[in-house]
């Protein structure tokens, strides 16, 4: 008889990811259960870029850096997609609903939960390597649950934005906090449910908050010590009248006539 079983990278990529169940819940912090995973290598800009192409490894949150979601595996068909099974099941800590993606890196899988837990998983038989628990600051404020989206990675660190708006480095063999930095003031309303992206050694980051007027920006953290490089505000300080261009922001000109437009609103 024809073998009609996925490949195993199939098997991993779909069902680790689509079937997690959820226990208790804890906030402590630094890697619990430390196993070191000597199987995760250095994930270098040139794997990054190239990973919408890669079907061994899910680099990305989405996927890669179009965020498409689209895996380039040719393991599962329409032909076999009715007789996948359910491989494992991995019990995590958290009672909360999950709202992320797992990275997978030569076979170990990387997986958040709510309330900022991070595990790294055998992607294939589902034995846990370590477990990360974040200590939550005195401070949160988030309006749609205590969800996380998933951690980025670069060399041998992931990247995980935190419920108090923090932004945590972790060592992807042990689970051990490297470094952790204050993103913005969560007294404010701020909070990190977002992934993460890594482009050349900077850890790219949004922010939550806009249901309390907080105001929005994207920073730019240096991944070797978390250190703040820049930042752009996507809403203009007080008293910013903008700018009256001339071109769009591809270029094209848009053809208008400042002069009346400034009179109309003179």
């Amino acid at each position: 008889m024809k073998n009609t079983t996925p490949a195993p990278s199939a098997q991993l990529l779909l069902a680790a990811a689509a079937f997690i169940v959820f226990g208790g819940c804890a906030a402590e912090t630094m890697g619990q259960k430390g196993v070191a995973v000597s199987a995760v290598p250095e994930v270098s800009q040139a794997m990054l870029t190239a990973a919408g192409s890669q079907s061994q490894n899910w680099l990305h949150t989405n996927g890669d850096y179009s965020q498409l979601r689209y895996y380039p595996g040719g393991q599962i068909t329409t032909g076999n997609v009715g007789k996948l099974r359910v491989k494992f099941v991995v019990q995590t800590e958290v009672v909360e609903s999950m709202e992320t993606s797992p990275l997978v890196v030569n076979g170990v899988m990387f997986l958040t939960t709510s309330y900022n837990h991070v595990y790294a998983i055998d992607a294939v038989t589902g034995k846990e390597f370590w477990h990360y628990k974040h200590k939550m600051g005195p401070i949160t404020t988030f309006c749609c649950g205590p969800n996380n989206r998933g951690v980025a990675i670069e060399g041998d660190r992931l990247f995980m934005g935190t419920l108090d708006a923090k932004l945590v480095a972790l060592d992807a063999k042990t689970g051990e906090r490297l470094w952790e930095v204050q993103i913005a003031d969560p007294e404010k309303g701020y909070s990190e449910t977002m992934a993460p992206t890594v482009v050349e050694d900077k850890v790219l980051v949004g922010t939550n908050g806009g249901e309390y007027g907080i105001r929005g920006f994207v920073k730019a953290f240096a991944a070797a010590d978390g250190k703040l490089l820049w930042t752009f505000y996507t809403i203009p300080e007080k008293g910013h009248e903008g700018v009256w261009a001339v071109n769009d922001a591809t270029g094209r000109n848009m053809k208008r006539d400042i002069a009346a437009e400034k009179a109309q609103l003179a």
